[in-house]
């Protein structure tokens, strides 16, 4: 039996306005749960409305107003998802990136700040399921992935795993590679749970690498392996621009203990799986020639023009190597029919920002009209691509072949962004409550070495990454030139003072 929790939650307020303060949503929430579990009985959960989205930040720190604006653009219903996933690849520059820490906390943390603001505009009306609960933030090197759950699902997250794996082209760095979380959810009062795998990922660039990226696939099947992480769901703070606790991908030790026996890949134990990322997978085999542009996609309606974009997807290349075995076995995608999401021009992100600020007219309650100024995505008269990489479909989100979503609302890009060559890209589906039972042979086994693999790796991203903090941010070269200077300082006043014979 299906019961509509802002129901019970109106009673519980309802009941406790009279004679207490206020409830808080978390206590609505808890209290919604325990009084449908008394009156009728265990309550298996619905199917989990997700919002998954990918993007590939430039390195740069998001416009939160603009991202907030666009974010759930994708979005074909009223009612706040109930899972929000965030994959991202190049969150920040390389050396911010890979010494983490409160380097990167600030470009994490503006994502945070974008849900949480998308939501209050467009779901202010839902009181309690309008806030978010940050589960876990994890990064591994430039990659990284969020996800925010609402507090009713939070409540009922059991564990969570975590796993990364750098597939860089030096010592298996982090430039390049995939992080994901799994989280096993408790479906209703039996000790059943339903597990959900989430994974981020960043492959190799360049039109004629693809078979590298088959390789980097490869590499992510092999060493990515999940382990519980060391955060509590249920302790993770709330929507309000703040990321959740973050950890380790490493754990503190480096045993060498055999991986492959016992350990879990994306594929092991069988879960719903989303993979996620800037795949990189291009729609030509070769740079572009003077002239190739004439022929790029354009938003033109007329399918015999071939400037429109079905034309040119039937060149992509993960749809090729996807249909020759080659790589991302066991996942399907829906249906493409977004335009190109890379590369977008230096002017067509100069003009996103610039078009975008509008204003609007909205009537008020008591009759007035007030004048507001709004960010909003401008209309696409025409696609700006940079002259030197041919446009395709680099950001990709796919799920497991053997268990889809049992619907799939959009799959859909974003617009393009003022701080990116990319344009993000969602996928607004529902995914089944009940556990994934097919059972599936992993393409690739877990490699016996990846623990050994990825320390090794991680001792090489703190040296690159001091090395291009200290290079090429200005906090590093103050930093650098301060301690120059200081050591000449230093040594000139130790001379003068030996000199002097004190």
């Amino acid at each position: 039996m299906r019961i509509h929790k802002h129901f019970l939650i109106n009673v519980y307020r309802s009941h406790t306005s009279r004679r207490l303060r206020a409830p808080s949503p978390e206590a609505a929430i808890v209290f919604a749960d325990l009084l449908a579990l008394k009156t009728f009985g265990p309550i298996s959960m619905a199917d989990l409305q997700s919002y998954i989205t990918t993007f590939n930040c430039g390195r740069k720190l998001i416009d939160v107003d603009y991202f907030a604006a666009n974010l759930y653009n994708g979005l074909k219903t009223d009612l706040p998802p109930d899972l929000i996933v965030i994959c991202l690849q190049e969150i920040a520059p390389l050396g911010y990136s890979f010494l983490g820490g409160s380097l990167l906390e600030p470009y994490l943390a503006r994502f945070a700040e974008a849900v949480a603001l998308a939501t209050a505009r467009k779901f202010s009306g839902h009181d309690a399921e309008e806030k978010y609960a940050s589960v876990m933030v994890r990064n591994l090197g430039m990659t990284g992935i969020m996800v925010f759950a609402k507090h009713h699902l939070a409540h009922r997250v059991r564990r969570v795993q975590t796993g990364g794996v750098g597939v860089g082209q030096w010592f298996d760095m982090g430039n390049k590679g995939a992080v994901g979380v799994r989280l096993a959810l408790h479906t209703d009062g039996s000790e059943e749970e339903t597990v959900f795998t989430f994974v981020s990922a960043h492959l190799a660039p360049f039109e004629k690498n693809w078979e590298r990226r088959n390789e980097d696939w490869q590499s992510i099947c092999e060493g990515l392996v999940f382990e519980e992480a060391g955060a509590s769901p249920k302790a993770a703070k709330t929507g309000d621009g703040q990321t959740g606790e973050r950890e380790p991908l490493l754990s503190s030790t480096d045993g060498a203990g055999d991986a492959s026996a016992g350990q879990h890949g994306i594929f092991n134990p069988t879960s719903h799986v989303i993979f996620a990322g800037d795949l990189n997978y291009r729609a030509s085999d070769d740079s572009p020639s003077p002239g190739d542009a004439d022929t790029w996609p354009q938003p033109v309606d007329d399918d015999t023009d071939p400037r429109n974009v079905s034309h040119f997807f039937l060149k992509d290349q993960l749809t090729r190597e996807r249909s020759k075995g080659e790589t991302l076995h066991l996942l399907s995608e829906a249906p493409i029919d977004f335009p190109p999401t890379y590369k977008y021009s230096t002017a067509a992100q100069k003009h996103a920002m610039t078009s975008s600020i509008v204003t609007a007219s909205r009537k008020m309650r008591d009759g007035r009209t007030v004048e507001t100024t709004e960010v909003r995505a401008p209309a696409e008269e025409v696609w700006l691509w940079a002259q030197h990489r041919t446009p395709s479909w680099c950001d990709r989100i796919l799920f497991l072949e053997a268990a889809p979503p049992k619907d799939i609302h959009a799959y859909t890009a974003l617009p393009v962004q003022p701080t990116s060559d990319h344009r993000p890209v969602v996928l607004s589906c529902a995914i089944s409550s009940k556990p994934a039972e097919a059972r599936l042979k992993p393409p690739f086994e877990i490699r016996k070495d990846w623990r050994q693999r990825r320390a090794a790796a991680r001792r090489y991203e703190l040296i690159i990454g001091m090395l291009a903090y200290l290079g090429w941010t200005w906090e590093g070269e103050a930093l650098l030139a301060g301690t120059i200077v200081g050591l000449i300082g230093g040594f000139l006043v130790l001379r003068a003072l030996l000199g002097s014979g004190f």
